[in-house]
């Protein structure tokens, strides 16, 4: 049985890399199938071979380091009132006991089956994006509401997170004449998909991971004059990019100089106007809350649709909200001239919830961008945030911090962060509905919350004490995925869902496990 056990290692290992963009129901299975060679491993091997293992785990600080992440919310039980959401939160939350426990005390798994079980996981990432693409490009009929529907296996946000990670990899590949042609092809599947699902976050960690390439010992197959130039030209550019957004956003936020005084107060039949003076959300760069006149709105509307007005479009927002910001984003003022300008096709978009004409003219991030400008502009003029991806955040952050203020050291405890979340919405007045009341979606918060300085401390440690040992022997793969976790942390609650935990816990401690591995040969063969 022994000489079988480590191809049932191996096969574990491809399960779980493979289901990460798939499937959760893979993920459990792998994490079932590793522990289960885990026990047989522990029963097969002789007693001092497992003491040994068991030792130099133990030893390990990153062993104890990566399990304490797990250890620690038991210890918030013992102060806790809400058992379900705490029995809950400990089944989640098992794979970051589980998997450092496996790769530390197992037999070592050989260099091949990792770099296997990574190449598999590349593939898997890419063919998940393949598939997600075929929607919106037709080939495969599956109905959509908003376009990160599209991510039909795991959420939008953990799936661009894997994304990013497997284009590190792709970036080590490209040196590698054998693989640069497929490298390069899912490379630009993996952008593709990012930009297609609007991913600013995904965006934002793909450009981190390209400056740290650059910098790292990994760009030196790039020939010298050309590494210099992209050394400079990268960032120069990332710096273009970031003037231009802060121009445009502080132009967009504006109300141009000298609009107010020249206001027309009357529409060409000779109603008045409905200004909102001092309001400046803007579509496609136009006021919004100006040149209205309901009056003339609600006649024409009800001789060029059947649909309520005033009742929801098919996104479920307010028809006449809709309509006011179709119309400004193709220049036109909120009258009946205005709408009479609409053509049918107009109609049926307003009717259908687009609320600007940008929706086509502007595709992929510069699409996200768009929606970003409109949030910002209406939390600048006071509106509710609810259902406003960036806006909406400052909520969430908002109220768990009210929570750490409250009880920063020790926290609220494993299970009641969505009580304590809730009650801090109603003392900080929160204008989120109901349904909007999340977690903090910011992890480092949520580990406050819920554990208090201790949490924040330990989380934090988890991700930088493994980066304090020497550039040789971290590599860039093991710093990427410390940084892509690092800011995966900041606008998401990572480790509260299986997807994000399981590949947090899974290869954190894989490659931590391989570097005690690699130190433990070193130390036993110092030639």
């Amino acid at each position: 049985m022994n000489r079988y056990i480590p191809y049932l290692y191996q096969f574990g290992l491809i399960l779980g890399a493979v289901s990460l963009p798939f499937s959760n129901l893979g993920m459990s299975l792998a994490g079932f199938w590793l522990a289960g060679t885990w026990l047989l491993d522990q029963l097969f091997a002789d007693g001092g071979t497992r003491r040994y293992r068991w030792s130099k785990a133990l030893r390990s600080p990153l062993f104890w380091l990566l399990t304490a992440l797990f250890f620690i919310h038991l210890v918030g039980l013992a102060y806790t009132s809400d058992w379900n959401y705490a029995l809950r939160d400990l089944r989640i939350k098992l794979p970051l006991l589980l998997f450092p426990l496996i790769f530390f005390t197992a037999r070592p798994i050989e260099g091949a089956a990792v770099r296997r079980a990574l190449l598999l996981f590349v593939v898997a990432t890419s063919t998940a994006a393949v598939i997600c693409l075929s929607i919106p490009l037709g080939w495969l009929n599956r109905e959509v509401n908003n376009v990160r529907d599209i991510s039909i296996f795991i959420s939008h946000i953990r799936f661009s997170i894997l994304l990013v990670f497997a284009s590190a990899m792709l970036l080590l590949w490209i040196s590698e004449k054998r693989r640069i042609i497929p490298a390069l092809l899912m490379l630009v599947i993996n952008l593709s998909f990012l930009w297609v699902i609007e991913s600013a976050t995904g965006a934002f960690m793909l450009t981190a991971v390209v400056m740290l390439y650059l910098i790292s010992e990994e760009a030196s197959v790039i020939p010298r004059w050309w590494r210099r130039i992209l050394r400079v030209g990268f960032p120069m550019m990332i710096l273009g990019l970031g003037g231009w957004i802060y121009v445009t956003a502080k132009v967009h936020l504006s109300i141009p100089e000298g609009y107010i005084e020249n206001l027309p107060t009357h529409t060409d039949l000779g109603n008045p106007y409905e200004h909102h003076i001092g309001n400046s959300v803007k579509e496609n760069n136009h006021l919004v809350w100006y040149h209205i006149c309901k009056s003339e709105i609600d006649s024409v509307w009800m001789a060029r649709s059947e649909r309520n007005l005033h009742g929801p479009d098919d996104r479920n927002h307010e028809l006449y909200s809709t309509l006011l910001r179709y119309m400004t984003s193709k220049g036109l003022t909120k009258d009946a001239a205005g709408l009479s300008a609409l053509t049918d096709d107009d109609i049926r978009n307003v009717e259908h919830g687009v609320v600007s004409v940008l929706e086509f003219e502007h595709k992929g991030l510069q699409r996200r961008f768009d929606k970003i400008l409109f949030e910002l502009s209406l939390m600048q003029n006071g509106g509710n945030p609810s259902g406003n991806s960036v806006t909406q955040r400052i909520e969430f952050w908002r109220a768990a911090w009210h929570i750490i203020t409250e009880k920063p050291i020790f926290g609220v405890g494993t299970g009641d962060v969505k009580s304590a979340m809730n009650t801090a919405y109603n003392d900080i007045d929160s204008e989120l509905y109901e349904p909007f009341r999340l977690r903090a979606h910011n992890q480092y918060l949520t580990f406050w919350v819920a554990f208090g300085l201790p949490g924040v401390l330990l989380l934090l440690a988890s991700i930088f004490l493994p980066l304090g040992v020497p550039v040789p022997e971290r590599g860039f793969l093991f710093t990427s995925f410390c940084m892509l976790t690092a800011l995966s942390y900041l606008t998401e609650d990572t480790l509260e869902t299986q997807a994000g935990v399981t590949f947090v816990a899974f290869f954190a401690a894989l490659f931590s496990a391989q570097r005690m591995a690699f130190h433990a040969r070193v130390r036993h063969n110092p030639e």
